[in-house]
């Protein structure tokens, strides 16, 4: 899965990355926003903005949706297809998804 970082600059592989984590010690101290940072693996100390938000509620909403995507697949019900007239079998598929990281 790809993710669309919040200021439309970077587009990141899931697959490429460590861990994801929030973080409010980047930048901002005593009650600032909290950042959705991502790290890679063997690189302890670069990281990855992926947005930043108002609060650490809404930063730890946006990682549900993350996982919450990243688990989504596409289901077709088997049965009778009138536009091939023949019966299909039920099947699921892993789609291609980006996800864009939300506003504030």
């Amino acid at each position: 899965m790809l993710i669309m970082t919040q200021n439309k600059k970077n587009l990141i592989n899931l697959d490429s990355l460590g861990s994801m984590f929030l973080s409010s010690c980047y930048g901002r101290y005593n009650g600032g926003r909290v950042m959705v940072l991502a790290s890679y693996p063997l690189s302890e100390d670069v990281t990855e903005i992926l947005g930043e938000y108002e609060n650490e509620g809404r930063a730890m909403d946006v990682l549900e949706e993350i996982a919450t995507e990243y688990t989504n697949y596409m289901k077709v019900d088997g049965g009778f297809n009138p536009f091939t007239n023949a019966q299909t079998q039920a099947f699921a598929f892993d789609h291609p998804k980006v996800y864009r990281m939300p506003d504030m």
